[in-house]
């Protein structure tokens, strides 16, 4: 009897011994005229041929390719982020911007990044804001105030900001430290933040050439609280008191007025006809009546013409400032709306 052992022995006696573990014996072949192998040396064999055969790392791998098509809609989308700013513990006659928005756990606090999330290629994007229905001044009620006509949008880093579209009306009484040459003249006052200018608009007695065709006259040095600016509207001061413009009819409802220079440069100016008691100035809103059919000074905010086209993934940020008036009631004024705008050549 022998001891099973990890290795082939050849023995002298012309006798074979191949230990196995399994078995715990030795399977033993004798010598004689015909070579005969034990039962358990037949299995062995076998075994160790099938593992040969049919080892996993010998066997043939097969492969073949499945074709994949996607077709993607026609879309123009946006993404606007954050979805709400707020500015607070502003001061009368104060602008608000990066250091006064709540949220300072951004990157860049008080912009917006339009991130274009369609399959188009953008090619204009332009703003509107909400603004308040009625004169708010003197009403002593902060939601009569719409924060929407506060806000002024400039391109990222470049720090020139625009009014998106700013309402003002005339004023409701009487200013006296003013001079409009005389009684045929509404005025009021264009509020950009501590700066104000005066405006005056001339009305003519025939209502169907009210605010069409008559000067516009804009001050020139802003009224603030340690300065009374320019408000001697007399003629003859164009240049040196005021900046005169005339107001152009562009329909039954509205005259205009492309400011291509003073205080208000780049923006467009119209006026309700024939009422003439308020004034809008827009850059930003190509929605505005007349914006790049009468007046251009109106811009989009990306233009393909200048900035080539927005291609999906791509992104583009709006800076912004909100310019809050002297004479704002106490408190938060109504929520405003800022809407952006996108359009694509081919868009659904």
């Amino acid at each position: 009897m022998y001891r099973a052992r990890s290795h082939l022995k050849i023995l002298r006696g012309n006798t074979l011994f191949l230990p196995f573990l399994l078995f715990g014996k030795t399977g033993r072949i004798k010598m004689k005229g015909k070579r005969h192998l034990n039962w358990i040396t037949g299995l062995s064999l076998i075994f160790l041929f099938i593992f040969i055969i049919f080892n996993p790392s010998d066997a043939v791998t097969s492969s073949s390719q499945v074709n994949i098509s996607v077709q993607v809609a026609t879309r123009t989308m946006i993404d606007v982020n954050p979805e709400r700013i707020e500015w607070i513990g502003l001061e009368p006659g104060e602008e608000g911007g990066p250091d006064d928005v709540s949220n300072q756990n951004v990157n860049v606090p008080g912009s917006i990044q339009i991130e274009n999330t369609g399959s188009t290629n953008i090619t204009k994007i332009w703003f509107n804001v909400s603004q308040p229905s009625a004169r708010p001044f003197g009403s002593g009620d902060n939601g009569s105030y719409d924060a929407g006509n506060f806000i002024a949008i400039a391109k990222h880093n470049t720090g020139q900001y625009y009014f998106v579209n700013r309402l003002d009306f005339n004023e409701s009484q009487e200013i006296v430290y003013l001079y409009v040459p005389g009684p045929s003249w509404n005025y009021g006052r264009i509020r950009n933040a501590s700066s104000e200018y005066f405006w005056a608009v001339n009305i003519s007695a025939n209502p169907l050439q009210n605010c069409g065709n008559m000067p516009l006259r804009i001050g020139l040095r802003p009224h603030n609280i340690s300065s009374t600016g320019s408000t001697n509207f007399a003629d003859g001061l164009s240049g040196t008191e005021y900046q005169e413009f005339t107001v152009s009819i562009m329909n039954a409802n509205w005259g205009y007025v492309d400011m291509n220079s003073g205080p208000f440069a780049n923006y467009c100016a119209i006026i309700p006809r024939p009422a003439c008691n308020k004034i809008y100035i827009y850059h930003w809103d190509m929605d505005a009546p007349g914006a790049g059919l009468y007046c251009f000074s109106a811009s989009y905010f990306w233009d393909n013409a200048t900035n080539g086209e927005l291609k999906p993934g791509e992104s583009v940020i709006a800076d912004i400032v909100v310019r809050v008036p002297y004479g704002v009631y106490q408190g938060y004024v109504k929520e405003g709306i800022l809407t952006v705008i996108a359009q694509s050549e081919t868009s659904t």
